[in-house]
């Protein structure tokens, strides 16, 4: 198509009060009415709307518009609509730009109206530069068969798999211990309403709706040695007993649990016999071997709710069980449960009541100042500040029980290795997102719940393996899916067969074709980028983010007063979430940042970095997700490697590395990105 026939369209959303009471949306349309190739702007209340979407499709046929520019909130939320909305009047979905004012520039620039609207109008004229570089992109439809895997035989396992059992799916599950059941073999209660119930019950209950449904087969005592492929394709093979047998899954859940934090070297635990955790506790209640109990404190809190975990969610319920427990085997014992603060749901807080009237003191002690435990001659004695009395209580105890925090099960790094997905700093598996896509990974047929995402009980872990089976049952039951058209897509015309691409993709992608060119298979393909960063012949290109799309971008960013500008690169994902997240806490930040998504930080390559010194660029931000997780497994990894290597580069081409920021950000981190902004407004003299 020759730069004659582009024809740009450019929707503009008031979004009420959201964007149009900051910026004014008029002024922004007229300008954009200016920019080349722009044959359409408009305004719109609500571009969301069904009257708004309507109206969008009736401007691209009545204008014959070729490429669309909504200007309005994030892409992460509402950019599947609109590309849904133009492919259902004959446009092409990757000739859409998405591009958000709202977040970027109206909440965040919410005292100064004009420099809001400066803003809106630069990033809609980068836009449009990119929209003029729009290439057709297309998503592959796959066939998908009705054969689920299920890794992990706990409660949430045995559940995703009875629901996708009953739906007539073919279920194989499979188990690294002798028996089903996980967690909650060592669990001797569940507290329900105002009554337990005993852990084998439960898990006797689902092993007999299992045994119901001959399209479930099991595998207890046995292991997963490789998963290839991809959704509706792959090829799994286990190992039990030394035997090796492989057979064929369309869909995978992962139902792997969790396991208990050891407190080695935390409260003479590990040192005195009587300290113990409360799955120890378990054990020992269902062993009834405790005997000569008088005096017994509980310490909740332990390695969570600091600053590399958070809440565990069930450590407060199970304390106040357990205490339950151990008043119905020692009467006249005194039990005390220190916390910091109790956090329990309504439906919970019933046992609370039942172990006050049960004679269990609580004793609430403030965040930083910890109980402290001496043990001498095997006696151990507990020393605690209670917040609401003001004074400090001295304590023996006969049995200390820590309520640690929960990682996530030890094979998560063997299966992540293998499904090439991610997990985070808790060692819990990292779902696409946590509002769009909380039971999903982001490849395609992958699907989490239960203790393999976070801590929870058995009430919260049934209820997300439901959802993870009905999120694997769709593609099943429909026969097919259409995966993303963000591919790589690699000019053999001008490669030279170095590998590079094929040895660094995360997703074994890209393999040798007989003739020893690489090929993308692109059902494998994530899109994000790194390969094409990395090829030395520049011979990759990804769909929709293209080399010569970015430099469009910069090229348009920096138009105008370079020098006061910072471009930045941000992921898809974590970062851009931050973004989202700074917007929607009115964080306000400094105007400088003109901000790029890329899919992954990992697609950033030096020619994009120094393009914009090139063209002035006061600094340049580089933005991927928090370490150690990534959607692309090992994307910020590279990311971070490659910007060093630019950084030491620099100087060679009479740049200054100083100018050059990076920075990873979870997908809830608002403050820290809008901080970043700060920091490097400051530190670059930008006013």
């Amino acid at each position: 198509m020759s730069e004659d026939d582009i024809r740009v369209g450019v929707f503009v959303c008031n979004c009420g009060s959201n964007i149009g009471g900051i910026v004014n949306v008029p002024e922004v349309v007229e300008y954009t009415k200016g920019l080349k190739n722009v044959v359409f702007a408009d305004e719109s209340k609500w571009s969301c709307s069904v009257d708004a979407l309507a109206q969008l499709q009736n401007s691209i046929k009545e204008h014959n518009i070729n490429r669309v520019v909504i200007a309005a909130c994030t892409p992460r939320t509402h950019e599947p609509l609109f590309k849904r909305t133009v492919k259902a009047v004959g446009l092409n979905p990757y000739l859409l730009e998405f591009v958000s004012i709202r977040e970027q520039s109206s909440w965040v620039h919410m005292n100064n109206p004009q420099v809001a609207a400066e803003k809106a109008k630069d990033l809609i004229k980068m836009g449009v530069a990119k929209a003029a570089f729009l290439e057709e992109g297309e998503e592959i439809k796959l066939p998908v068969k009705t054969d689920c895997l299920v890794i992990g035989g706990g409660v949430a396992g045995m559940t995703a798999a009875q629901n996708l059992a009953i739906q007539g799916f073919n279920v194989t599950v499979v188990e690294r211990e002798a028996k089903l059941g996980g967690l909650l073999n060592r669990v001797g209660e569940i507290s329900s309403d105002d009554r337990e119930i005993p852990s084998q019950e439960i898990i006797k209950a689902k092993m007999e709706q299992l045994a119901k449904y001959p399209n479930i087969k099991v595998y207890t005592n046995t292991t997963i040695k490789d998963v290839s492929g991809y959704i509706g394709n792959y090829k799994v093979t286990v190992q039990s007993n030394g035997t090796e047998e492989t057979f064929d899954a369309s869909t995978v859940i992962v139902a792997t649990g969790m396991q208990e934090v050891e407190p080695v070297g935390q409260f003479c635990y590990g040192e005195n016999p009587r300290v113990v955790t409360q799955l120890q506790l378990e054990d020992l209640l269902k062993q009834n071997t405790l005997d000569n109990i008088e005096h017994i404190v509980m310490i909740n809190c332990v390695n969570s709710m600091n600053e590399t975990r958070g809440c565990c969610n069930i450590g407060c319920h199970v304390s106040i069980k357990n205490a339950l427990a151990l008043r119905e085997r020692f009467a006249h014992a005194k039990i005390y449960i220190l916390f910091r603060t109790l956090c329990l749901v309504k439906e919970e807080r019933r046992i609370v009541e039942r172990a006050k009237d049960a004679g269990i003191k609580f004793i609430r002690f403030p965040d930083d100042r910890y109980p402290e435990v001496q043990s001498e001659n095997n006696h151990l004695l507990v020393k605690v500040y209670d917040t609401l009395l003001g004074r400090e209580f001295r304590m023996p105890a006969d049995l200390l029980v820590l309520t640690t925090a929960f990682e996530g099960d030890k094979s998560v790094d063997e299966v992540k290795g293998q499904l090439k997905v991610s997990s985070n700093a808790e060692g819990f598996f990292q779902e696409a997102h946590i509002k769009l896509g909380p039971l999903d990974f982001p490849a395609d047929g992958l699907f989490l719940c239960g203790g393999a995402r976070s801590p929870k009980n058995v009430k919260d872990t049934t209820e997300e393996a439901l959802g993870a089976a009905m999120r694997a049952s769709i593609p099943m039951k429909r026969g097919y899916i259409e995966a993303d058209g963000i591919v790589a897509d690699i000019n053999l015309a001008e490669c030279s067969g170095c590998g590079i691409c094929v040895d660094n993709c995360p997703y074994g992608a890209i393999k040798w074709a007989a003739e020893k060119e690489p090929v993308v298979i692109k059902a494998l393909c994530k899109g994000c980028g790194l390969c094409a960063a990395d090829c030395p012949k520049n011979t990759i290109s990804i769909v929709h983010f293209s080399d010569r799309q970015l430099l469009a971008m910069v090229e348009a960013a920096l138009e105008e007063n370079p020098s006061q500008k910072i471009i930045g690169f941000i992921c898809h994902w974590c970062c851009h979430g931050a973004v989202d997240m700074a917007g929607v806490g009115r964080m306000q930040y400094p105007p400088n940042v003109r901000l790029i998504r890329v899919m992954c930080s990992a697609r950033v390559s030096a020619k994009h970095v120094l393009r914009a010194f090139e063209l002035g660029a006061a600094g340049v931000f580089v933005g991927g997700c928090e370490f150690p997780t990534c959607h692309y497994i090992v994307g910020n990894y590279k990311a971070e490697k490659r910007m060093d290597r630019v950084k030491k580069n620099m100087p060679k081409k009479g740049f200054d590395p100083e100018k050059l920021w990076v920075g990873w950000c979870s997908a809830a981190d608002g403050p820290k990105f809008a901080n970043i902004m700060r920091d490097m407004a400051k530190k670059l003299n930008l006013g």
